[in-house]
């Protein structure tokens, strides 16, 4: 189930209609949404040296201190939830026991308590103690351009761009992340 809402995720990167409706699809969905936003946090808990690629227009010193206060918010962020998400499997867990079939809530909990430790322990590593080493990507600063573009306009050039950079997924994750600063 997992792996079809990462695929209608996907597709609807892609900018291709969604091909389903109701409340398991959008809990599915919104699973999907969130384990492809901590992935990259997820990851960071096994480095200890990564490349920062940054746009041309944007200087090192201070990409770095964006990626750092981008990182303090996730800390703080991911330590909240696992707290209440924990706290709430705790208290669902035994008060579900005894009720027949799967405890479903508290799989959800847990769910989202493991998520969430597990991008904050990212988060700090990447705050704390990976050595970052900035290098400018003049595509980079194409992004920023591209975002003002009207939608259709837009998606080809993030397309473009995209595929200059070996980026599979930079079009949809642009799309998402651009969609909620507006």
């Amino acid at each position: 189930m997992l792996a079809e809402a990462e695929a209608e995720r996907l597709r609807r990167e892609r900018g291709e209609a969604e091909q389903g409706t109701g409340l398991w699809r959008a809990i599915m969905r919104r699973i999907a949404e969130t384990i492809a936003e901590q992935r990259v946090l997820w990851h960071l808990r096994h480095q200890t040296v990564v490349q920062l690629r940054h746009p041309s227009d944007l200087d090192a010193e201070h990409a770095l201190q964006e990626v750092k206060s981008e990182f303090a918010r996730d800390v703080a962020k991911h330590r909240r939830w696992t707290i209440i998400d924990g706290l709430l499997m705790a208290t669902t867990g035994p008060l579900f026991f005894f009720v027949p079939g799967p405890n479903v809530i508290s799989w959800f909990f847990t769910f989202r308590a493991v998520a969430h430790f597990l991008s904050w322990r990212g988060a700090l590593k990447g705050l704390r103690v990976i050595e970052w080493r900035p290098e400018s990507c003049p595509p980079l600063a194409d992004v920023r351009q591209a975002i003002i573009l009207p939608p259709e306009d837009r998606r080809h050039r993030l397309e473009q761009i995209s595929d200059a950079l070996g980026l599979k997924h930079l079009t949809g994750f642009v799309e998402r992340v651009s969609s909620r600063a507006v």
